[in-house]
């Protein structure tokens, strides 16, 4: 390999690492280097440009550098695992994404380790398009010594539970838990899978664990000033609820709208979410009991988590509120446009 091939190396790891660590300024600096280097349509030139583009939500560009990158046919395979979870991640490219993971497991010079990542996403693809079966034979592939892995534990919780497996699946998560027991996501994934089935006191009790470990990892935040309370509430007033139908309107119309900054434990106990920003107090509708909508809470701190800038708020408490009042009132098919 030539100097510049080697340094043009040593640029894009740096770079890479940059998009690692969400350092978008650093990550630029090392892709305008390196195509002063090799140009822009070098295969990692590309890869890096993919990165980027993805990190700053620029997914449809995203893809293009990375299916590029992938057309060079370089035996690069996190080049083919990328690709083919930024087309996944749009939910519209899962045929395009699975060929992509089928070309790089047909490759006999990729490693093992490398392929049983791609069998991992390949699984996930497959359930994503409703295939239990071939997503579970995906899995039972994947090297002996990789099965102990909490995130194939994980992934073949997914897989069980959507195959109606709940015991297998639940199974699973407890030894992905075993094996890192501080990973919130693992705790969360449980929680669910217990509430679902109606374990709720199970579901408490792994919620109120995601609540702890979040509240660990997450930065610190101004205090909750009445003025920014006063504006969430403003925004989802007049920018949120006036999109809402007035038939699913009347069910909201009247409970109370309060911010605060994150769940409480009393609040997760009580069956909130400890990761939904938007959340409904009260009964939620059972088989013979209509429900009793107490009040709104809009979490700041987990909203703000979630967008890159402002304009991305009442997008994001649009899509809250609908969360909220599918879950709350049963009301699983309810389609509505969403705010702009």
């Amino acid at each position: 390999m030539n100097r510049a091939a080697d340094s043009v190396d040593a640029v894009i790891d740096r770079g890479l690492q940059a998009v690692e660590d969400e350092n978008l300024e650093r990550a630029e600096l090392a892709l305008e280097e390196a195509q002063r280097l090799v140009g822009e349509n070098h295969v990692r030139v590309l890869h890096l440009s993919g990165l980027i583009a993805w990190a700053e939500g620029r997914l449809e560009n995203a893809a293009g550098y990375l299916q590029q990158a992938v057309d060079l046919d370089a035996d690069h395979a996190e080049i083919y695992l990328d690709c083919a979870e930024c087309l996944a991640a749009s939910g519209n490219d899962l045929q395009e994404a699975e060929a992509v993971l089928r070309t790089l497991l047909a490759r006999d010079s990729i490693e093992a380790e490398s392929k049983d990542q791609g069998k991992l996403l390949l699984a996930q693809i497959r359930l994503d398009d409703d295939d239990v079966e071939e997503a579970l034979e995906v899995l039972e592939s994947i090297s002996d010594e990789r099965k102990g892995d909490p995130i194939y534990l994980s992934t073949r919780a997914l897989v069980l539970e959507a195959g109606g497996q709940t015991e297998a699946a639940l199974r699973a998560l407890e030894q992905a838990i075993e094996a890192d027991p501080e990973d919130p996501d693992l705790h969360y994934q449980l929680g669910l899978v217990r509430e679902s089935h109606g374990d709720r006191e199970g579901a408490k009790v792994a919620m109120l664990k995601v609540l702890e470990l979040d509240a660990q990892s997450a930065g610190e935040r101004e205090p909750l000033e009445s003025s920014e309370s006063d504006a969430l509430r403003a925004q989802f007033e007049e920018e949120v609820l006036t999109e809402v139908p007035e038939p699913v309107l009347q069910r909201v119309a009247n409970a109370p709208i309060l911010v605060q900054t994150r769940p409480t434990k009393a609040q997760v106990a009580d069956g909130v979410n400890p990761r939904t920003y938007v959340t409904f107090v009260g009964q939620p509708k059972q088989d013979e009991q209509e429900a009793r909508l107490d009040a709104i809470i809009i979490m700041r701190d987990l909203l703000l988590d979630e967008v890159d800038d402002d304009e991305d708020i009442v997008p994001l408490l649009f899509v809250g509120l609908l969360d909220e009042l599918r879950a709350f009132f049963r009301m699983e098919g309810l389609q509505m446009a969403t705010a702009s």
